[in-house]
């Protein structure tokens, strides 16, 4: 089965964070000496100190990438492209989605079978979720209770409550289910059903199926468009992107990408998928569905992410995350990341 364990990058050393910028632990350290209180008090507060100096606060945006190979979660200042935090996972973590409100992040783990739940201030595991099958693909719900997890082995979905901390449904959809996509307004999710070759439409509210559509060879990753107009699929075995009109459920254009596209993003009118095997990012025009250009992204790229302006990449291999601008098209910075990453999912926080 493709994707739950394939090969890995060479391992490189994790970057500790520095601290606050020109402001050494040397030149705090003085004033706690000349203090007058008892030494427990004085170790104490220097004791906090130090922690604070060794885990910045994130004043921007943060990528949060899962390493499957190490089985951690990169914490990444998206400003400063610098790793910040590195989170212990377990279970070859895979998928990844963001809380509405920005405060927690969502991973799967399929061989743990279980969804962690983080705090992303505290940097720090909340919650651990069992889950049966193979936990894949996972979206966070706009109503910012539920989340939904897609079970590769037994084609489902798990409707998982969040805040208590258990499933409360589950959706039957197409065989080997993996990128899910939730409309903004919540009312629809997608689930791309890689091995029927199909997309499912399932009512946001009610967690009912209302159809499917026919779309390329193996679908993997799904992306939604703004108003839920349409729904593009990266399909793995027809080396093409599906453009779905969901109003009249019908699959409008095929566009051809590089080999094995993975996951799509949409940023500044254009769309940018990950092509595994090619090492690119191909770009198209979402009105007219041209091809744009083809980005050298770095070796084997999958997870794939927008905060409008930029977009993100995991290269696999590289154990990397490459910034490109979505308008100029360039490749502008990378960062560290653990040993194979994947982030497959949404996997930006807005801070």
């Amino acid at each position: 089965m493709d994707h739950f364990g394939h090969g890995s990058g060479t391992a490189k050393a994790r970057r500790l964070p520095t601290g606050f910028p020109g402001l050494p632990i040397t030149a705090w350290i003085p004033a706690f000496a000349g203090m007058t209180a008892g030494i427990a008090l004085r170790t104490t507060l220097l004791t906090l100190l130090l922690a604070l100096l060794a885990s910045p606060v994130l004043a921007g945006d943060v990528a949060l990438v899962t390493n499957q190979s190490d089985e951690t979660l990169s914490l990444i200042d998206l400003d400063a492209m610098q790793s910040v935090a590195t989170i212990d996972i377990g279970g070859a973590p895979a998928g990844i989605a963001v809380s509405p409100d920005g405060a927690h992040a969502y991973v799967t783990s399929p061989e743990g079978k279980y969804l962690s739940i983080i705090d992303i201030d505290a940097r720090a595991v909340e919650a651990r979720i069992a889950l049966a099958g193979g936990p894949l693909g996972v979206a966070a719900h706009p109503d910012g209770i539920h989340v939904l997890v897609a079970d590769w082995f037994e084609h489902r979905l798990f409707v998982v409550d969040v805040a208590a901390r258990k499933i409360t449904a589950t959706i039957p959809v197409g065989k080997s289910p993996s990128g899910i996509a939730v409309s903004r307004d919540g009312a629809l999710i997608v689930s791309a059903d890689r091995d029927d070759d199909q997309i499912s439409l399932i009512n946001g509210k009610t967690f009912k199926p209302l159809g499917t559509i026919k779309v390329g060879v193996r679908p993997f990753g799904v992306t939604l468009n703004d108003d839920a107009s349409r729904a593009y699929t990266a399909d793995v075995g027809s080396n093409t992107l599906s453009v779905v009109d969901l109003a009249t459920r019908a699959v409008i254009a095929s566009i051809p990408t590089g080999e094995r596209p993975y996951a799509v993003a949409l940023a500044q009118g254009k769309g940018f998928t990950t092509d595994q095997y090619a090492g690119t990012l191909t770009v198209f025009d979402l009105e007219t569905h041209d091809v744009l250009a083809t980005l050298e992204s770095g070796e084997y790229p999958e997870g794939i992410a927008t905060d409008g302006r930029f977009v993100y990449v995991a290269n696999w291999f590289d154990n990397q995350l490459a910034k490109f601008d979505a308008v100029t098209l360039e490749r502008v910075a990378e960062a560290e990341t653990g040993d194979g990453p994947r982030a497959f999912g949404l996997f930006i926080a807005r801070q």
